[in-house]
């Protein structure tokens, strides 16, 4: 079957087929996924319809990301893509891939962010894992040291407004310099970090310092595992190496309850050396990101201001066609430029989308893309220009949708 008579649109708040779709897709209950679907803004369903039938479909979040010097890209968030079992592997959701990135596009919003149920399946299309996190792990008397260093106070939350507020400006000071993470409002807050995907509740604690300052929180649930009850933690976030020990010294307070603490870092958080004994670590994929379109994602990021030059890219997109040109990027004060050259200039540096959106993400630097065959280098000063502009700490993001 072909897929020309397909046609992309909005989803109606009353159509329940994206309700079926989603059940059948995710194996949740028909009652949970219309609760799921009421949950979401109306103008945030998308799907592909033939002859009047909702054949596939996913929910486009409007989201802003990091850039990693305190301001902010838009960006689209694909999730829940869903295709009942008779219309699976006819292309059909390809083609509304397609049709986000071009409606993300007209909307000069240059990304695109994704949980992926199966990273290759994206791969094909331009979508690459831009960052990776430490999944760390131990029993709570791992960190009985750390007791030493106690001061200030834990407080519990509720999962208010206020709550989100306090939090917020700690989440914020704390991940500034990174690219990934998420812009949230209280509405995220209470629903996709105060509570877990079945919105049950977590325990919600800051530490206020002794003068009454919020400096760090662990937002946390606690499961049966197989050696008995373990913290997951959602979210352990603080603003300065006082402030993390007091986590620390908060971990240790389990120690008579809990079996296992399991936590969460960005992939250069140097947290082992902060251990009078290592923990168990394994690096975890997170979300997978594609830039939509390169002149618009280049113009929008924010270079360093002290960095001047000028550097053309031959960028390779087999899947969206704008992308697959030769762009002139110039730099002055921290505002790019960008033109579109004849397809014929012999560019500095070629390399195709995902490795450019690694690069652009900070997940890989420059020299390491050469040095893997990834980044195809004409010039050393280019090379170095490259190794400036994109400078930073590693990516790092803890929201999935």
């Amino acid at each position: 079957m072909t897929t020309v008579d397909l046609q992309y649109r909005a989803v109606a708040v009353d159509d329940d087929q994206f309700a079926v779709n989603a059940a059948l897709a995710y194996h949740i209950s028909l009652d949970e996924a219309r609760r799921n679907q009421r949950a979401h803004a109306p103008g945030d369903h998308r799907g592909l319809y033939r002859d009047g039938r909702l054949v596939t479909q996913c929910i486009l979040y409007p989201l802003r990301i990091a850039n990693g010097a305190g301001g902010m890209i838009a960006a689209g968030g694909i999730g829940a893509v869903a295709t009942p079992p008779e219309e699976r592997r006819r292309g059909h959701v390809e083609r509304l891939l397609r049709a986000v990135c071009d409606e993300l596009r007209s909307q000069n919003v240059p990304l695109s962010m994704l949980a992926a149920f199966k990273e290759s399946f994206y791969r094909r299309y331009g979508w690459s894992t831009f960052y990776e996190a430490r999944r760390l792990s131990g029993p709570p008397d791992r960190f009985a040291p750390f007791r030493a260093h106690r001061s200030g106070e834990w407080v519990r939350l509720d999962d208010s407004v206020a709550a989100a507020t306090e939090l917020d400006a700690i989440y914020r000071g704390a991940l500034r310099g990174r690219f990934g993470p998420l812009e949230r409002d209280a509405l995220w807050w209470q629903t996709r970090v105060f509570r877990s995907g079945d919105a049950s509740p977590r325990w919600i604690y800051v530490w206020h310092d002794d003068a009454g300052h919020g400096r760090s929180y662990v937002i946390f649930s606690i499961e049966r595992g197989e050696r008995g009850r373990v913290v997951r933690c959602r979210e352990t976030v603080a603003l300065d190496p006082q402030a993390r020990a007091q986590i620390f010294a908060f971990f240790a307070a389990f120690a008579d309850q809990c079996a296992e603490l399991v936590f969460h870092a960005p992939a250069d958080a140097p947290v082992q050396m902060l251990m009078p004994d290592p923990l168990e670590c394994t690096m975890e994929p997170g979300s997978m990101l594609r830039i939509v379109d390169v002149a618009q994602a280049l113009e929008a990021y924010a270079f360093p201001r002290d960095v001047a030059g000028r550097v053309t890219l031959r960028i390779a997109d087999d899947w969206l066609e704008h992308n697959n040109a030769v762009f002139q990027l110039e730099i002055e004060g921290g505002v790019a430029r960008t033109t579109r050259l004849n397809d014929g200039i012999n560019a500095d540096v070629r390399c195709d989308i995902r490795t450019l959106t690694h690069i652009y993400s900070r997940a890989i630097r420059p020299r390491t893309a050469a040095a893997f065959g990834l980044l195809d280098i004409h010039t050393r000063p280019a090379l170095a220009l490259l190794e400036r502009l994109f400078a930073g700490l590693a990516p790092y993001a803890s929201d999935w949708f």
